[in-house]
């Protein structure tokens, strides 16, 4: 095997590592939800203690990073991709966070015992997702086309927000809320629309890695 061959295996694998890293990120985002609206502390407390594994993917990845930097001292395009996936992966990291902060509103909100229904956090939820779903798409399609499409998408995650925000004024008005829940459920709403924002700085560094433009400035 000769040494691009060796390389380019092992950038293939550093993609793979940002991918399943993602999978479990959105798999907790998705438990940590439904730890709230179900106020499930037993799946809160496990959605929080996952993120332990978020933490140690970033861990891992960031030092085949720095060792494929190291090592191999790439230039152009392979630089840019591996400096990008050391941005990435932070972003992810700070979702895996937020999903924790969800779970841990669950535990919090167990104490009140007065869920008061909000439609707009499941889809919103679901928005935020796929936004993650697709900046990792356009990473491992080198799709910049497809990254530059999560900036509209952050907008319905937005309205959502908005939805949400209405909501809860209007119940608080009619005195049908409990204040503790109104504030977890905010809280949520912001951690979605938080992970929305992640998943658009991710999008650019997908972007920056294929033209090697960040936010439109040329990098290198």
């Amino acid at each position: 095997m000769n040494s691009r061959i060796r390389f380019d295996a092992e950038l293939d694998q550093l993609k793979l590592e940002l991918i399943k890293m993602g999978d479990i990120v959105m798999q907790n985002i998705a438990a940590g939800l439904r730890s709230f609206l179900t106020t499930d502390v037993e799946l809160a407390d496990k959605t929080i203690k996952a993120d332990k594994i978020v933490n140690a993917c970033e861990q891992a990845i960031e030092k085949d990073c720095l060792r494929i930097i190291l090592k191999e001292q790439p230039v152009a395009k392979d630089l840019r991709l591996i400096t990008a996936v050391l941005k990435m992966i932070t972003d992810l990291e700070r979702i895996g966070d937020h999903a924790a902060d969800i779970s841990k509103m669950t535990i919090f909100m167990e104490k009140t015992k007065k869920p008061y229904p909000i439609a707009d956090m499941k889809p919103m939820s679901e928005a935020a997702t796929a936004m993650i779903r697709k900046a990792l798409a356009s990473f491992i399609n080198h799709d910049d086309v497809l990254a530059e499409e999560i900036h509209g998408d952050d907008d319905v995650v937005d309205a959502y927000f908005e939805d949400v925000k209405r909501t809860v004024a209007n119940a608080i008005r009619a005195n049908a809320i409990d204040a503790d829940y109104a504030i977890y459920a905010m809280m949520v709403a912001k951690y979605l629309e938080r992970i929305a924002d992640h998943a658009v700085n991710i999008g650019e560094w997908v972007v920056f890695s294929i033209t090697g433009e960040h936010k439109h400035n040329l990098i290198f």
